[in-house]
C-alpha cells in the first residue's frame, strides 16, 4: 500500500473544534509512527464479529492507522484527547465539551467510591490518546499508567502529558487486553480506569479476574461501555458493529453480572443511554464540517461515506427503538476479610 506521511497542523484542530461553542484549541501535531494500510478497505467490519484471538489486529486496524487517528480525533475529539461518547449540559455542547464531561463524570464516580490521593498509582485500561490519563493526573496529582494496543496512541499520549507537564506522572504501554495482563501487576494498583474500551474484550469476565488480581483490596473499578440495550437483539446493533471491531456487545445487566463473578463488589451504575443519539448526529455533523480537511489528511470519501451511513442508522435505530446503551459502573475489590 501506499504510504501517507501525515502530518496534523493546529489549524486542522481548530476546524475540527470550529462548530463547537467554548472548545480549546489544539496545538497538536502527529507525532506517532505510520501505519499505511488504505483508508477505503481499513476498519470495515460489516456483517463482522470476531474472536478474542481475532480482535486485537482488528482494533488496531480501526484506531491505530495513520489517517484513522486523525478521524477519531477530529470526529470523536473534537481536535482533543477526550475520545469517546459524551455527555450534554448545555444546549451549546458538541463532542468535545460532552467527551470533557463524561472524564469528568467518570473522575467523579472514581474518586466518590474511595478518594484518590496523590501517592495512589491508577490502571487506564485502553488508555487510547490519553484524556483519562492526562485528566487524572492533573486532578489528582496521582502516577497513571496506560495499557493500549496501539503505539501510535501511546505515542500521541505521550507527547501531550510532555506539553501538560505531566510526563513523570503518566506513562504508556503497549498492551492487549485479550492477554494476561502483567505478572508483575499482582496487587500493583489502586484504581482502575476504562473507558469504552471492554466492547473489544473476548472473555469479559476473565479481564475482570485479572483486575482483581492487579488491584489492591478496596481498589476501585470504574468503567463506561458502548452496549446493546438489555433485550436488544443483535442485529440492530449493526450500526456500530459494522464500523467497530467489537467480539460480542455486553448489556448492563450482563455486566453487573460480570463484575460480580470475577469478584468484585458492584457498587453503582450510572445510565447515559438519553445522550447517545445526540452525539452520534454529532459525529455527522464533525464529518460534514470536516471532510475538506480530513480529505487533505488522506482519509478517503468512501470511508467518511460508509460512517455517515453507520451513523445515520445508528442514530435513526436509537431515536426508534434505544437498543444501544451507555453509561458508567463503578466495582471495588473486596478488602482483606470483607464478605
Amino acid at each position: 500500500a501506499r504510504k501517507r506521511h501525515l502530518s496534523v497542523p493546529p489549524v486542522f484542530w481548530d476546524n475540527c473544534d470550529r462548530k463547537i461553542a467554548g472548545g480549546r484549541t489544539s496545538s497538536l501535531t502527529s507525532h506517532a509512527p505510520a501505519r499505511t494500510r488504505d483508508s477505503e478497505i481499513m476498519a470495515d467490519f460489516v456483517d463482522k464479529q470476531f474472536t478474542k484471538e481475532e480482535v486485537a489486529e482488528k482494533v488496531l486496524e480501526q484506531y491505530d492507522e495513520e489517517t484513522t487517528r486523525v478521524f477519531y480525533q477530529c470526529v470523536m475529539g473534537g481536535g482533543g484527547h477526550d475520545i469517546h461518547f459524551g455527555i450534554y449540559k448545555e444546549p451549546t455542547d458538541g463532542v468535545k465539551e460532552s467527551s470533557q464531561h463524561t472524564t469528568e463524570w467518570m473522575m467523579t464516580q472514581l474518586d466518590g467510591a474511595s478518594p484518590v490521593k496523590p501517592t495512589h498509582h491508577v490502571l487506564d485500561l485502553g488508555s487510547g490518546h490519553g484524556g483519562g490519563s492526562h485528566a487524572m493526573a492533573q486532578k489528582f496529582g496521582c502516577k497513571v499508567t496506560g495499557y493500549n494496543l496501539g503505539a501510535g496512541q501511546n505515542a500521541l499520549n505521550m507527547a501531550r502529558c510532555k506539553e501538560l507537564g505531566i510526563d513523570h506522572l503518566v506513562d504508556a504501554q503497549v498492551g492487549n487486553i485479550n492477554n494476561p495482563l502483567p505478572a508483575e501487576w499482582t496487587g500493583k494498583f489502586d484504581q482502575v480506569w476504562s473507558c469504552e474500551v471492554l466492547c473489544h474484550a473476548g472473555d469479559k469476565v476473565a479481564l475482570f479476574k485479572e483486575l482483581v488480581r492487579c488491584m489492591k483490596p478496596g481498589g476501585v473499578f470504574v468503567f463506561s461501555d458502548i452496549m446493546g440495550a438489555d433485550g436488544a437483539d443483535e442485529k440492530a446493533l449493526k450500526g456500530f458493529t459494522d464500523r467497530n471491531a467489537t467480539t460480542f456487545m455486553g448489556r448492563p445487566s450482563m455486566y453487573i453480572d460480570f463484575v460480580k463473578e470475577a469478584g468484585m463488589k458492584y457498587v453503582t451504575w450510572w445510565d447515559g443511554s438519553n445522550h447517545l443519539e445526540r452525539y452520534f448526529r454529532d459525529m455527522l455533523s464533525q464529518i460534514q464540517n470536516n471532510r475538506p480537511e480530513m480529505n487533505a489528511k488522506g482519509i478517503t470519501n468512501q470511508y467518511l461515506d460508509n460512517w455517515v451511513s453507520s451513523l445515520t442508522e445508528r442514530a435513526d435505530i436509537q431515536a426508534e427503538k434505544g437498543v444501544f446503551a451507555w453509561g458508567v459502573f463503578v466495582a471495588r475489590k473486596p478488602f482483606e476479610g470483607e464478605l
